[in-house]
């Protein structure tokens, strides 16, 4: 195959969906055909020196997260169905990342969690992030908006990590809805906006009160549970009080929520809280508008260049006669200096609750 088809081809398998773990209620089917995929990029540290050595950037997470990756050392991770690890017996595999899976096991006591196996001879940025969401679940121990570590260790050449299982669809599989409310005013869009902006920034309070910042924060990382709670998930790439300085963590990002910080040429900054209020800003300006504040262009470095240069995106139709204000505490928040956004997390609740307040004209 040329490389026109073969870019043609990875270009396609990029919009894949994929199911992610958490999820409840929801159809969980794999690709019967695996997309095309490049070679993966050589480890980023020499095994024996552990030496940082240089290396492409880490694809999107949207593509990292695709099911159809196999484990090079060829564990099976359907022969694990049904099977015991460390007591939690997986019973559905939920999604398959190379030599990581995540599985909806049932633990010792009976209840579900989701089940994080990650092969012991995976590469090192893989077994890297797996514990440091480990150190991070542990920062955060009882954050009402984070699930809790219900265990971690090895087995038989497997590491394992389990977290409580959360009921509900992820804010991902709720944006369709949510587009078609949002599409024209009314009482109930305009509460349904309020409601999902202050819980977010509630939830993001509480895990940076912890010291815990997620570096992740997107839609597929977000579940909303009964009445518009909503608990944050997949804490691989978060950084924690006592992350390692210089960081040498390859974090996954999603690029059109990162912050350009996040974006930068490894090694890069250590994510602050910052880097959070700008996912935030970049989630809930995609559910007010329905599209991103930026042109999705599927590349980091495009991507950050666009941030860099280009102001956001403005506020257009009824979100933007209504609150008038919000325009300016969203793009503060988007703004490319991590020093010209709002001072603290509070802060920009203040801001936001203060704005969603103000109304102008109803359509």
């Amino acid at each position: 195959m040329g490389r026109a088809p073969a870019a043609a081809a990875e270009r396609a398998s990029h919009t894949a969906t994929v199911v992610p773990a958490h999820e409840e209620a929801m159809p969980r089917t794999l690709p019967t055909t695996p997309p095309a995929r490049p070679l993966p990029a050589p480890s980023a540290r020499s095994r024996t020196s552990g030496t940082p050595q240089p290396r492409p950037d880490l694809p999107d997470r949207s593509e990292r997260a695709r099911p159809s990756r196999r484990c090079p050392h060829g564990r099976t991770p359907r022969r694990l169905l049904h099977t015991t690890i460390a007591g939690y017996r997986p019973l559905e595999l939920l999604r398959r990342r190379g030599c990581q899976n995540v599985f909806r096991a049932a633990a010792p006591d009976g209840t579900h969690v989701a089940l994080k196996t990650t092969c012991h001879d995976a590469d090192h940025d893989v077994l890297a992030r797996a514990h440091n969401e480990a150190h991070g679940l542990r920062a955060a121990a009882a954050h009402p908006h984070v699930a809790d570590l219900a265990g971690e260790g090895v087995h038989r050449g497997l590491h394992y990590l389990a977290v409580t299982w959360q009921q509900g669809p992820t804010l991902h599989h709720l944006l369709e809805h949510l587009d078609h409310s949002m599409a024209a005013w009314s009482p109930g869009s305009a509460d349904v906006f309020t409601r999902l902006t202050l819980a977010l920034c509630h939830a993001l309070e509480g895990l940076h009160h912890h010291e815990v910042v997620h570096a992740d924060l997107s839609p597929r990382n977000i579940v909303v549970g009964h009445g518009h709670t909503l608990t944050l998930i997949d804490l691989d790439s978060c950084a924690w009080h006592g992350t390692p300085t210089p960081d040498t963590l390859h974090r996954c990002a999603t690029t059109v929520y990162a912050a350009p910080e996040c974006l930068a040429p490894w090694p890069r900054p250590v994510p602050t809280a910052a880097s959070d209020q700008y996912s935030a800003a970049a989630i809930l300006y995609r559910v007010v508008q329905q599209r991103h504040h930026l042109p999705d262009t599927g590349s980091r470095t495009r991507t950050r260049t666009h941030q860099l240069t280009r102001s956001p995106r403005p506020l257009t139709g009824w979100p933007a006669t209504t609150w008038p204000h919000l325009q300016q505490t969203l793009h503060r928040a988007l703004d490319p200096d991590p020093d010209a956004r709002h001072p603290t997390t509070g802060d920009f609740t203040s801001h936001l609750r203060h704005a969603l307040t103000l109304t102008g004209e109803r359509p």
